[in-house]
């Protein structure tokens, strides 16, 4: 640990700095370093009023911008270890004045980037300028809360909640990481629940452009308990995955209330805290999914965790609209679009007449049944009433008004067993007769049936010229012995062709290498040469080797 102000090293039990005194709690610290109320900036353009939060790499301040007379918050860069002369900006001496050059034109350089982007998921850049020796970033002001100040006031969040909050990230992730940037500090304090009802990604002063597949260095930047492992190391492959890492450390802070350990301790085996009991197995999943250690393990895409949780395009753009209502009302406008279909089943009652109503049935039938569980208690309410409205459709035609009301119990019993003759597409692929027999195998290389026909040739011819010799009993046969003594050879042949042939592999390359190692050493050559040629022939042999198994 360093302390905020001289960077010194300090011990966790010290109330101050003992090189310069400084106050060592959070508040007495920033206070220490931060610009006093009624500065001024930009020409006096920004009047600051008070300090909202200081993170790794800066200070935010309540503005008021005087010119278009609107409340803003600005960020100011300040590397932690960073000092303050009067107004000035003072780097830490852990940087050089180039990295900090360097690292204060990426913070413009990404502030342009998200000036560019125009969602209610980012924050909205309003201006950036350098002063003081440093760079400040000057954003539209945010009235609500954090989801880190709601968990440390009122606990867990409730599960619905946190996935309309899951979903809101993710959204805003698939448009940061298109345009090629990684946040790298997710976490609850940088998740803003507005009072309007917008979930918002703030703090982008660690933005950083990542390529995909390849491995590049950035400062280091370690949130613990929401970093993945990638980011302990000054140089890794950065990658959607890593902020997909920190957004599941940080929903599953906010459904246990309870912050995760490091990914450093998990990998030693330390265990999560387990997620509460009701916590919907698509959220469950994605959570962990999201949270594992391995990079290939993970998502690897906001897109790829949306539908991790279930959500699909067609769920998810009708869940961005309402996201004036989304934090707390999220419950009643996600689940009303959800029930809004299973007044649908009632249309199907005349599914049985027309062929064109049995369509339109049977794909409203599925969607209505998975949907209701979350909240049987709401639809019989209000359900009742949206039916009579489907109905007014089939009055159209005169046979359709009287099975109209039954439909209610018994058409749906109907129209399932219409999709039972779907069985005779199986019909279709029948299993072809197939004789007992395996499939024919391929043919066999040239060179082995004619080193096997070469080896019974001269076996039989051995066996023909000298089995006689040796055994004068065939001799005693007459002709059938001398064929006896063919036969013999030829079996013994046959053995001895199909044993070099396999062996080949063994005996050819050791042949070769031995015999060049004692051609190279007769010759009188120096040993690293006879070496050189022994392996270079048993190479060689190995190559012919398999050109002329292949023939």
């Amino acid at each position: 640990m360093h302390c905020p102000v001289c960077a010194s090293p300090i011990q966790p039990s010290d109330t101050v700095c003992r090189t310069c005194g400084a106050p060592l709690s959070s508040a007495a610290a920033t206070a220490s370093v931060a610009l006093p109320a009624g500065c001024t900036l930009a020409g006096g353009q920004y009047v600051l009023s008070r300090v909202l939060g200081r993170g790794g790499f800066g200070i935010t301040y309540d503005a008021q911008d005087v010119k278009q007379n609107l409340r803003v918050a600005v960020k100011e860069l300040f590397v932690d270890g960073s000092q303050r002369s009067v107004a000035r900006v003072v780097p830490p001496g852990s940087l050089s004045t180039a990295e900090f050059q360097e690292t204060k034109k990426r913070f413009l350089d990404e502030a342009r980037v998200l000036a560019r982007f125009n969602d209610p998921g980012i924050v909205r850049v309003l201006n950036y300028f350098e002063e003081n020796g440093t760079a400040y970033l000057v954003m539209e002001f945010l009235e609500g809360e954090t989801l880190g100040g709601a968990i440390e006031k009122r606990g867990p969040v409730p599960p619905a909640v946190v996935l309309e909050i899951a979903r809101s990230v993710s959204r805003t992730l698939e448009i940061v990481h298109g345009a090629g940037l990684l946040h790298r500090d997710i976490k609850p304090d940088n998740i803003f629940l507005h009072r309007a009802g917008r979930v918002v990604l703030i703090d982008f002063g660690s933005v950083r452009a990542f390529a995909p597949g390849k491995t590049v260095s950035h400062t280091r930047l370690v949130t613990p308990g929401y970093a993945p492992l990638e980011q302990y190391g000054n140089s890794a492959r950065y990658g959607p995955y890593t902020d997909i890492y920190s957004l599941g450390a940080t929903l599953h802070h906010a459904l246990t209330g309870l912050m995760p350990p490091p990914a450093t301790d998990l990998m030693l085996g330390t265990a999560l805290p387990q997620l509460p009991p009701g916590t919907p197995v698509p959220l469950r999943r994605a959570v962990e999914k999201s949270m594992a250690l391995r990079v290939e393990e993970r998502p690897q895409s906001a897109h790829g965790l949306l539908e991790l949780m279930g959500v699909g395009l067609a769920a998810s753009a009708p869940a961005a609209q309402p996201g004036s209502s989304q934090p707390v009302p999220s419950q009643p406008a996600a689940r009303p679009a959800a029930r809004a279909q299973p007044p649908t089943p009632p249309p199907p009652a005349p599914q049985p007449v027309p062929q064109p109503r049995p369509q339109s049935g049977p794909q409203s039938g599925p969607q209505p049944a998975p949907q209701p569980q979350p909240a049987p208690q709401r639809a019989p309410a209000p359900r009742p009433a949206p039916p009579p409205a489907r109905p007014a459709p089939a009055p159209a035609p005169t046979p359709r008004p009287a099975p109209a009301p039954p439909p209610k119990p018994q058409a749906q019993p109907t129209p399932r067993p219409v999709p039972a003759p779907s069985p005779p597409p199986q019909a279709a692929p029948r299993p072809v007769p197939v004789p007992g027999h395996a499939p024919a195998p391929g043919p066999r290389p040239l060179t082995r049936t004619l080193l096997v026909a070469l080896c019974v040739g001269l076996g039989a011819v051995l066996g023909f010229a000298q089995l006689p010799l040796l055994l004068p009993a065939i001799q005693q046969l007459g002709t059938p012995g001398v064929v006896v003594a063919a036969v013999l050879g030829a079996a013994a042949g046959f053995a001895v062709g199909r044993l070099a042939w396999w062996s080949l592999p063994l005996v050819l390359p050791l042949g070769a290498g031995a015999g060049a190692f004692l051609y190279a050493q007769q010759a009188g050559l120096h040993w690293p040469t006879v070496s050189a040629l022994g392996v270079m022939a048993a190479v060689l042999s190995i190559f012919f080797m398999r050109l002329i198994r292949r023939l």
